[in-house]
Formats: C-alpha cells, structure tokens, sequence
C-alpha cells in the first residue's frame, strides 16, 4: 500500500513565515516597522484586502439604501407618483450624489 502524505499547508504556512521573514528584512519591512509593531506582510495584506472589500460593499450598497428612502425626491402626483419619471430621474440622481459623498466621506475617514 502506497501513503500519500499532504504537506501542502505546512508548505504554504513554510513559505509565508519565508515571506514574511524576507519582506520583514527588507527595505519595506524597515520603512513600516514591521518587527517592532509585531506585525507582518502577510497580516498587513490580509487586513488591507478585508478593508477594501468592506469599503467596496458600503460605497455600493450604502447610496442605494439612501436613495431608497427618497431623500428630497417628492413624487408628483400629477406626474405617476412614485412610478413617474421624474420622480425616477429624482432617484438616480440623489443616488450618484450619495455615492459621491459617501466615498468623499470615507476618504476624509481614513485620513
């Protein structure tokens, strides 16, 4: 009988600690002060990518929940109310301008 030994994550684990090492030694790695904050590239990457995802879903999600409100869009009876295209166009627009102030807000944040 043949055993087949899995090593791949003491591998992948092997080459991110060799990462880590070398890009903690590095230019970089002196530049952010990696060693004496305790961290590491690959924590850095991983938390840089979990905040982008985050800010990426509430720059589109977030506009689009304000603009479901209404905001100041008053439907025109006259027009089809709510179904009208004014009040549609109303929408669209608050819509782009809350994107707008969201990510503007969200810059000012991170600063």
């Amino acid at each position: 009988a043949v055993r087949i030994r899995r090593t791949t994550t003491n591998n992948n684990m092997g080459f991110l600690t060799s990462m880590d090492d070398s890009i903690g030694k590095s230019f970089i790695g002196r530049f952010f002060k990696f060693e004496e904050k305790g961290a590491s590239f690959s924590t850095e990457v991983a938390g840089a990518t979990a905040t982008f995802l985050t800010m990426a879903y509430i720059l589109a999600v977030n506009p689009r929940i304000l603009a479901d409100s209404g905001g100041p869009c008053v439907p025109n009876e006259e027009d089809g109310g709510i179904d009208g295209p004014e009040y549609g166009n109303c929408l669209m627009e608050i819509n782009r301008q809350y994107v707008t102030a969201t990510a503007i807000g969200s810059m000012v944040g991170c600063l």
